[in-house]
């Protein structure tokens, strides 16, 4: 039931959302794999005007203090890069209503039916802090856990973002924070902040103030278009992002072909067909492409024509980075236009084979507020990303940049 008509009386709108809800709950989507997860009850599902104050309200993810589990319905899902977020694990799960499907698109964000959540949990691998007042978490430079599941015995929840797409086809999202007994989490749509002390491997420590967003700071990632409007769309859920294997609890399985196989996916052409981001981490694969693949999803959002990086002039999507036709597109050579920068030796958003001389470098390897990029939601820097990235401006062919 694809809800079209846009409903202007905010109590109308609820009403309607809530009906579907109460359609969505008594049916349930489809599973995670072939076996279904716990069930205690069908996933429910509110509008940003219901929102529940508790997460656990959702019925999406199901938490002892123990163990964090998806409900039925629920279908797990990565990344083959994702976006840096203070080195936290993310544990992303998608629920779409029964009957309905998501609509593959080749480039672009799926089209997810009315009544469709995504619930992207971040959390730490726990580590002992050196001060009570900071959570200890172990700093790891690259997540590889999949699974069902999260053991809270090893593992620390900080905050769960919502995604739901509602009646009027518009995406909201609510932050929900994590309580200290683990079971449940808090609405916080005004954001908050948590102390975080990272423990790296050898034994240096650093503490900072990690950030959950406000529901407003959703647009700031999320949005459509450049000029406002307040429309959101979800970022990661890509044909190119989503095209790998995932460990689910009966086995390993091609991600975007078990959503097919589970009716949830429309229009699927066969992975070996859709397109595929690398994974930035793995030195296996060729350099230019993992560098592609890091800026498309942690600078892309904003930088692209509908991003709200558009006065920048620098653009860092996929089809962009790396295109040899177009390299003043993605920083080579080229000035910035909104940035004034640090001063000499930085002239160019990219100065190849000079990553000491280059701003993006720049940028991305400081925490400061005037330098800092992405713009939200990093407060410490990505060492292993950020060596990565200095290594493909290294290789680029060099060139005698106009002053």
């Amino acid at each position: 039931m694809k809800i079209t008509r846009t409903l202007k009386h905010p109590l109308l709108f609820a009403a309607a959302l809530l009906t579907a809800s109460v359609l969505l709950v008594s049916c349930g989507g489809g599973g995670s794999s072939d076996s279904p997860a716990v069930d205690t009850g069908s996933i429910k599902v509110f509008d940003k005007y219901t929102a529940p104050a508790n997460l656990s309200s959702w019925q999406f993810l199901l938490s002892d203090g123990q163990t964090l589990k998806l409900n039925a319905g629920a279908v797990p899902y990565d990344l083959n890069s994702s976006l840096f977020s203070d080195y936290t694990f993310k544990f992303r799960a998608i629920y779409v209503p029964q009957g309905k499907q998501i609509a593959y698109n080749a480039d672009t964000t799926f089209d997810f039916p009315v009544g469709s959540v995504i619930m992207k949990t971040f959390y730490y691998p726990k580590a002992a802090s050196s001060d009570p007042a900071f959570i200890g978490a172990q700093r790891i430079g690259h997540q590889t856990t999949q699974g069902e599941s999260v053991d809270l015995t090893q593992n620390r929840l900080i905050e769960t973002r919502v995604l739901v797409r509602q009646a009027d086809g518009s995406w909201a999202g609510l932050p929900y924070v994590w309580n200290d007994d683990q079971k449940d989490a808090k609405l916080k749509t005004g954001g908050a902040n948590v102390q975080v002390e990272l423990l790296a491997a050898d034994n240096s420590r650093e503490q900072f103030k990690y950030s959950v967003p406000n529901a407003q700071a959703c647009q700031q990632c999320h949005a459509t278009a450049n000029a406002g409007g307040n429309a959101i769309l979800p970022i990661g859920p890509k044909a190119r992002n989503m095209n790998k294997t995932y460990q689910y609890n009966n086995g390993t399985k091609n991600q975007l072909v078990n959503l097919a196989d589970l009716k949830l996916l429309a229009g699927l052409p066969g992975a070996d067909n859709t397109p595929k981001n690398a994974d930035w981490s793995d030195a296996s694969q060729p350099l230019p492409e993992r560098a592609r693949a890091y800026l498309d999803v942690n600078c892309a959002h904003c930088h692209s024509t509908t991003g709200q990086a558009l006065q920048s002039g620098l653009f860092l999507g996929f089809n962009v980075v790396n295109d040899a036709s177009a390299s003043g597109k993605w920083g080579v050579c080229k000035k910035p236009l909104a940035y004034a920068g640090p001063g000499l030796p930085y002239q160019y958003d990219i100065q190849p084979g000079k990553p000491d001389e280059s701003i993006l470098a720049y940028r991305i390897t400081h925490t400061d507020t005037e330098a800092v990029m992405p713009v939200i939601g990093r407060h410490v820097n990505h060492t292993e990303g950020d060596d990565m990235i200095r290594a493909w401006i290294t290789q680029l062919p060099q060139a005698a940049c106009q002053p």
